[in-house]
């Protein structure tokens, strides 16, 4: 893979596991990472996530945390054992 393609997020933007999957198989010689955001993070579970890195997708959990310091180092925790490759936190 070039390095313009691994800098490439492409955004699971959709509601089913079914769709994600086939635009994970689709796509996952051309870009760098697939985005998992809320919708399909709520609408599938962390198992998703599970599943892209198994056929051999980077993830990036766009899972938005934002609680209070022992949550979400909790919520940290428990996400980086389903082989996300980066996610985000809000602070402040």
């Amino acid at each position: 893979m070039q390095l313009s393609q691994e800098r490439i997020i492409l955004a699971l933007d959709v509601g089913s596991r079914e769709e994600a999957l086939k635009l994970v198989h689709t796509m996952k010689g051309f870009v760098g990472f697939f985005k998992v955001g809320l919708e399909l993070l709520n609408s599938t579970g962390i198992t998703i996530a599970q599943e892209i890195v198994e056929l051999g997708g980077k993830v990036f959990l766009d899972g938005k945390f934002h609680d209070i310091p022992n949550t979400v180092a909790g919520a940290s925790r428990a996400v980086t054992r389903s082989g996300v490759s980066m996610f985000n936190v809000h602070t402040m």
